[in-house]
């Protein structure tokens, strides 16, 4: 909702419309000018007070709690990394001498990694033992990130929500949020918290206040000025400033980004901060749209015509759920076992889960099954699908009247919470489930026939697009050469695979009991 006249409802119309015709999902905008929220709005079915996958703006709440640290004595920007974990094995060269926290917090550790690497186990180990690269310089990883988190929690003996919670959260009146850990405890520093867009607005705006939040010193002052400028440069990369302390700046504006089209960006010309929730595999478009269209808002004032139409658009732009008819032919009360061919293929690098693999991808920890005994039951209203994900039990209620149910599971640890409907179509069951703190959706086709049920799952974000467009980021596709056409070709035709339809059998005829209904 606009608040105040002196933002214009055109251009924001205009850059909501941009993004629709570039493929660009919104799930949520918050503008904030001289510290006030002056533009609020969430897609529905999600909403502000429901925290969001950050995926890599996390990495700037990992600066800030490095801000504490420094700032508290725990360790220099010019300490060495080596010294601090004795205990892990590593790899041996002379650049250990260089490597020191000011490297690892302008990801220039100059170490081997992958975005796909498996973060379930100790990734502070991992990265020790890793070699160094040939190419130098700054590489945007995870790794970095983390050792950064691993480095806190070793000299605080806390991990990073424990620390940030009475230096940060509490005092901005934020939640502590959940955040993925590893096997052994570690808050993920490169990608894994869950907030608000208005946590993160009050943390930028922080930012630009030098560190005081109603009248109240939080960050430090000095930490606010040093994370937010140019520490490192980027070759190669247009209208781009640098980076600073795990924040990326550009023409004077510094911005927390995350995958898939997380931005939260403070325009010091303005004295505005702009944060958006967006689902789209390629982002380089989405920080065009609020760099070049949606600053335009906050340079005149709103008119009668178009706050109309903009209240128009949202009003209209939210996903109409279908409805059944009539009542599908379900098989109830029977298990349904996955056959060994589907889960053979399902679980081409990451299992087949509730949550698309191209967000299962950045877990810590994720199943390492697909799912399996997988039963129905049908109601009046709702169609049931309880299946487990190794030890975790799923159930996910489908309204079928046209009007969504909200289901909670939890897996690994993870909890979620599932908004879902089914409808009939061309004879067979669909159902769309958004697991809504994660931003992706989920669309399944089921096909019952007899013993034999094929469920297909087609995912937002794109899977194979996701894949495709990491790989190329590996250092064995990096360092390819002339093979590199070649193993992208290959890539593709391996990816056109990954979203095949998955086939079930019922293997006992004995009956089970499932629960049904609403939450």
């Amino acid at each position: 909702m606009l608040t105040k006249a002196t933002l214009s409802s055109e251009w924001i119309y205009k850059f909501y419309k941009e993004l629709e015709n570039h493929g660009i999902e919104n799930h949520g905008l918050l503008i904030m000018k001289d510290g006030e929220t002056v533009f609020e709005e969430y897609a529905y079915p999600y909403s502000g007070d429901m925290p969001h996958t950050l995926f890599s703006v996390t990495k700037s709440i990992v600066a800030t709690a490095a801000g504490f640290a420094v700032d508290e004595g725990l360790f220099s920007l010019d300490s060495k990394i080596l010294p601090f974990f004795p205990e892990y094995e590593h790899c041996e060269s002379d650049e250990w001498d260089n490597l020191t926290v000011r490297s690892i917090l302008t990801i220039q550790s100059n170490k081997e990694f992958s975005f796909l690497q498996d973060m379930t186990g100790n990734y502070a180990e991992m990265f020790m033992k890793a070699p160094f690269r040939k190419d130098k310089g700054f590489l945007y990883s995870n790794n970095d990130a983390h050792m950064v988190a691993a480095l806190i929690q070793k000299c605080s003996s806390m991990n990073l929500v424990d620390y940030l919670t009475p230096r940060l959260f509490e005092p901005l009146g934020i939640i502590p949020p959940q955040w993925e850990t590893n096997s052994i405890g570690e808050c993920i520093g490169g990608t894994g918290a869950y907030m608000t867009l208005s946590d993160l607005a009050k943390i930028s705006q922080c930012y630009a206040d030098g560190g005081r939040y109603n009248g109240v010193q939080v960050i430090p002052e000095w930490w606010t000025k040093e994370a937010t400028k140019k520490q490192v440069e980027l070759p190669g990369r247009e209208n781009e400033d640098g980076y600073g302390y795990l924040f990326w700046l550009q023409d004077g504006v510094f911005s927390m980004n995350g995958m898939f089209g997380q931005q939260i960006s403070y325009f010091p010309k303005y004295n505005a901060v702009a944060a958006i929730f967006n689902c789209v595999v390629k982002d380089d478009m989405n920080n065009k749209l609020i760099n070049n269209l949606l600053v335009k808002a906050f340079e005149e004032d709103s008119t009668e015509e178009w706050d109309k139409k903009l209240d128009d658009y949202l009003k209209n732009r939210c996903e109409k759920p279908a409805a059944c008819e009539a009542l599908p032919t379900v098989p109830t009360g029977k298990i349904f076992y996955m056959t060994p061919v589907s889960d053979t293929l399902a679980k081409f690098m990451f299992p087949a889960s509730i949550i698309p693999r191209s967000i299962t991808s950045s877990f810590a920890k994720r199943p390492k099954k697909n799912l399996d005994r997988v039963s129905f039951d049908l109601s009046e209203n709702v169609f049931t699908v309880r299946w487990f994900e190794e030890d975790d039990e799923v159930i996910i209620n489908c309204g079928l009247d046209g009007n969504p149910r909200l289901s909670e599971c939890s897996i690994k640890g993870y909890k979620y919470i599932i908004w879902s409907y089914a409808y009939m179509k061309n004879g067979k069951l669909n159902a769309v489930v958004k697991p809504l703190n994660t931003l992706s959706t989920q669309r399944m086709t089921f096909e019952f026939s007899g013993d034999t049920i094929k469920i297909q799952m087609k995912s937002t974000p794109s899977y194979p697009e996701f894949i495709k467009g990491n790989a190329e980021q590996s250092s064995f596709v990096r360092n390819s050469g002339k093979f590199k056409p070649v193993i992208m070709k290959g890539l593709d035709w391996v990816l056109s695979t990954s979203e095949m339809t998955m086939k079930f059998k019922r293997l006992a005829s004995a009956e089970i009991s499932t629960k049904s209904g609403p939450i």
